[in-house]
């Protein structure tokens, strides 16, 4: 603050001014208090010199607000005029994207943009790394069109972007996911508690907005064609008529995601994790994995592929490690020798507690005393299991459990499933097709053995198939190349039963994210709008990590304090309300614990302050983008 004056030189007029900047950037003054004229400052202070009592006056002004400033003990008065005009722009801004910014940071992700940008020399007038960022916070806070963030969302943020929808677009065409997957797990390993001892894969599909695939298209080029490849007709998992693409995920064992693939809606997924998985052990390829899948990715293709152990020559000699699998095994599909004993009643053991408290295992347990009701009320938590090995194409393990909760789940869904059947049957609407299905234009003729024309149709409940079926309820198998001398049951049971983890990753994904419909048709843009979603979700579990790194007993995920749909909800009511025109800026939420332990982890404690100048939050800025240094080349090991 200085002093300033206007008027005659016998009598000038003093007041206190302070050197400012506009949001444009443009330096400038405003004044700060008005002191009066010369003649009524020495009048009302009895002074004979006006001039040096304002200057000791400023003086003091100024050396209180560096105490102030020292002790955070500053503070802003508003003044508010009821004939003034409002301004046209908001001032409640978004905050808690500044989390997910510090985070975006600490994984690189700006190192990230530089590499992008040296790659591709050409990319001027626009940053990737702003660009990058609004892509992120805006599909995590407000998930919406690309035309929707540029022209409202990005204005929520407490940062002024000024990011332009052809910014977005030119941004998605650099994009390379092989690069961005394989850096992020090199910048986030150092920062992060990365698992790759053991990986889960799973697919899922997206479905596209537009009803048409790419290849109908009889008006575009052939060159054209090349690049629209990937939205196909296939097996939708909302069952829409929509084209749609596959993707395939892997997750490493602490729920973090590792790398993903976009492949067209109509191929087979039982090819896709084998190219995947090349590409993303490259960055571990001496660390011993165990991949972890589901039944319809446990293909003999893919079991090869992982059944490398410690005899393999390049494993000696230290140049890769050894990888094994964990599948589940659908009983139903095993050979008849297999599956009968599978479900016999005898054979099955399982842990119990002596007197001791120490934990023994029970051999020879014969399910069928579990019909006596005080045998099934003792052992309704109970987790039966047996083993055995196979030999068929491969030496494996197999390992089925048997549970009385999971018994009762599964009986439950026949229950429903069969009074649904019952209702069509009565409704006679069980031949019915959908007009969006291809089916719907197939005329279908009934006749008799002799040729005539059945005119009419019925059905019945097929009771053979329910009595079948409820001979699996309550059993559960997985195969595996590690066997008992290797790992016991319960543990591979353990790490079998953590799939559940990525089936979350695809449903954050989806409703969370919203990644679905999805409106482009173009490969390139595609694949970029889902590299954001998986970047975004990575952010996620990061911040996942930062709030268990706080608790005493150390929860990590999946075991934390909070789901993922909380920990959005907080990001979007932390708010900063700007005062004093941009001089203070004023915490708007309701404090929680939630949003305590997430300004906590990430150093932002100031947010939970009366108010935060603007000093202040520069400073924490400056200091949540001092990421890591720029990896010059991929580490491997």
């Amino acid at each position: 603050m200085r002093l300033s004056h206007t008027g005659k030189p016998d009598n000038y007029y003093y007041f206190v001014i302070e050197d400012c900047r506009t949001e444009t950037g443009r330096r400038t003054s405003r004044t700060i208090e008005k002191l009066g004229c010369a003649s009524a400052i020495r009048e009302k202070y009895k002074v004979d010199d006006a001039e040096a009592w304002c200057r000791n006056y400023v003086n003091s002004l100024n050396a209180r607000a560096l105490k102030e400033k020292s002790e955070n003990q500053r503070e802003i008065v508003i003044k508010l005029r009821e004939d003034h005009l409002k301004d046209k722009k908001s001032n409640i801004f978004n905050a808690g994207y500044l989390i997910l910014e510090k985070l975006y940071y600490e994984f690189g992700m700006n190192r990230i943009c530089e590499e992008l940008q040296d790659k591709h020399p050409h990319i001027t007038g626009y940053d990737l790394t702003e660009v990058l960022k609004v892509m992120l916070f805006g599909r995590i806070l407000f998930p919406s069109s690309k035309l929707a963030l540029v022209n409202d969302f990005q204005h929520r943020f407490f940062e002024k972007y000024e990011i332009e929808l052809q910014h977005i677009y030119r941004a998605m065409d650099v994009l390379n996911v092989s690069l961005v997957q394989d850096r992020l797990y090199q910048y986030t390993a150092n920062v992060c508690e990365r698992d790759v001892n053991h990986l889960y894969y799973d697919c899922t599909n997206f479905y596209s907005e537009k009803e048409l695939e790419d290849c109908d298209r009889d008006d575009m080029s052939d060159d054209w064609k090349k690049n629209h490849t990937l939205r196909k007709y296939g097996k939708s998992k909302e069952n829409r008529p929509n084209p749609i693409v596959q993707m395939g995920l892997f997750m490493d064992g602490n729920g973090i995601p590792l790398g993903f693939c976009i492949n067209p809606g109509n191929i087979n997924e039982q090819t896709t994790i084998v190219p995947l998985e090349k590409e993303l052990i490259k960055n571990f390829k001496t660390t011993d994995i165990t991949v972890c899948t589901d039944a319809g990715l446990s293909g003999d293709a893919n079991r090869s592929f992982n059944n490398v152990g410690e005899d393999d020559l390049l494993v000696k000699m230290g140049f890769r490690g050894q990888r094994h699998f964990i599948c589940t095994q659908s009983i139903k599909k095993l050979k008849l020798h297999l599956k009968e004993w599978s479900v016999e009643k005898t054979g099955w053991s399982y842990f119990s507690l002596d007197t001791a408290g120490k934990r023994v295992t029970k051999t020879n347990f014969d399910l069928s005393k579990l019909s006596d009701p005080a045998c099934y009320a003792e052992h309704y938590h109970t987790i039966f299991f047996k083993e055995r090995t196979t030999a068929e194409g491969m030496d494996a393990r197999l390992i089925v459990t048997f549970s009385i909760k999971y018994y009762e789940f599964l009986r439950s869904l026949r229950e429903r499933k069969i009074k649904r059947a019952a209702k069509m049957i009565e409704n006679r609407t069980f031949d019915r097709e959908s007009d969006h299905s291809p089916k719907s234009l197939i005329e279908k003729t009934y006749s008799t053995e002799d040729g005539e024309i059945a005119v009419n149709a019925s059905a019945s409940l097929n009771t053979q198939k329910i009595e079948e079926d409820a001979r699996f309820d309550g059993f559960y198998a997985v195969t595996t190349n590690i066997f008992a001398d290797k790992m016991p049951a319960e543990q591979i049971a353990a790490i079998s039963a953590r799939r559940w983890e990525i089936e979350e990753c695809f449903r954050i994904m989806k409703t969370d994210l919203e990644s679905r419909p999805f409106y482009h048709s173009k490969d390139q843009r595609i694949t970029a709008h889902f590299l954001v979603c998986f970047m975004a979700l990575v952010l996620l579990r990061g911040v996942e990590q930062k709030i268990a790194s706080l608790n005493e007993n150390k929860l990590k995920y999946p075991d934390g304090k909070y789901s993922i749909e909380q920990i959005i909800q907080a990001l979007k009511d932390i708010r900063v309300i700007e005062v004093d025109n941009g001089n203070g800026y004023q915490p708007d939420y309701n404090n929680s614990e939630l949003i305590s332990d997430l300004l906590e982890c990430c150093g932002l404690t100031e947010l939970t302050h009366e108010v935060v100048m603007k000093d202040t939050m520069k400073k924490f800025l400056k200091k949540i983008s001092a990421g890591p240094k720029k990896l010059k080349q991929p580490k491997t090991t």
